[in-house]
């Protein structure tokens, strides 16, 4: 079975025609791997490979900025 952390990868650069290389430390809103409306969707596939909800206050721009900011306010809180 795959990371949490592999699989959103994977679903990222799904979102693109080309693939990007999107690394733990690539900031997902500056480089454009991420739009605001994708976001959004990026928050939901983060709950879904999450198996629940996420507490709101985990939903913020630094929280959600990059794999591995993702993967210790997620992944690794649970």
């Amino acid at each position: 079975m795959e990371s949490k952390i592999v699989s959103l990868r994977k679903w990222l650069d799904g979102l693109h025609e080309e693939p990007l290389d999107i690394q733990d430390d690539t900031d997902l809103i500056q480089s454009g791997a991420v739009t605001s409306l994708q976001f959004v969707q990026m928050v939901i596939e983060i709950e879904r490979l999450h198996g629940r909800k996420l507490d709101p206050g985990v939903i913020n721009i630094e929280s959600m900025r990059t794999l591995k900011a993702i993967d210790a306010a997620v992944f690794q809180a649970a």
